[in-house]
């Protein structure tokens, strides 16, 4: 994906950001070492619930992610042709993200991962798990708390299809 000590940039989706709103842990994207993590602002108008807008500007304020705007003529016109068939937020993410060379953090699936591998190629997406995988292997969440937030993303109606992060790291 990357080279060692060199910073990835991720674009965030609003679902990856509800669901660690969720879990109040939006604190992650600011731990990981050699990740940074951005919001179109796009996204930002995609987060309507006040709580939770209200933890997205505190997430702002303390440097866990940082706001991106578009001004890049072929960013907006990628944006636009994109918009036609998916969501703004999820445009906005893959536009920039492909212009700019960055990844992607969503769990949108279909028409979304497919125009993802198109534009960007294999392994560009980071998942809700595979950011949890990611602390996990980084030592900011040890299994069992990352089960935990399994649990309550499953109340929120996030449903992961494995039973435990254990798995998913022997699998590994």
């Amino acid at each position: 994906m990357s080279e060692p000590g060199r910073t990835r940039i991720v674009v965030v989706d609003a679902n990856v950001l509800i669901n660690l709103i969720h879990v109040d842990r939006l604190d992650l994207c600011g731990s990981l070492e050699n990740i940074e993590f951005v919001v179109p602002e796009e996204v930002v108008a995609e987060v309507t619930d006040p709580d939770q807008a209200v933890k997205l500007v505190n997430a702002f304020d303390m440097g866990h992610l940082r706001r991106e705007a578009s001004s890049d003529p072929a960013e907006i016109e990628a944006y636009a042709e994109l918009w036609r068939v998916m969501g703004k937020g999820e445009a906005a993410c893959l536009a920039i993200a492909h212009a700019r060379g960055w990844m992607v953090a969503s769990d949108e699936r279909g028409r979304f991962l497919r125009h993802v591998r198109e534009r960007l190629g294999e392994g560009r997406v980071l998942n809700t798990p595979g950011l949890l995988v990611l602390a996990i292997r980084t030592g900011l969440l040890t299994i069992e708390q990352a089960d935990q937030l399994k649990l309550t993303l499953e109340n929120h109606r996030f449903k992961m299809r494995f039973a435990s992060f254990r798995d998913v790291l022997e699998e590994l």
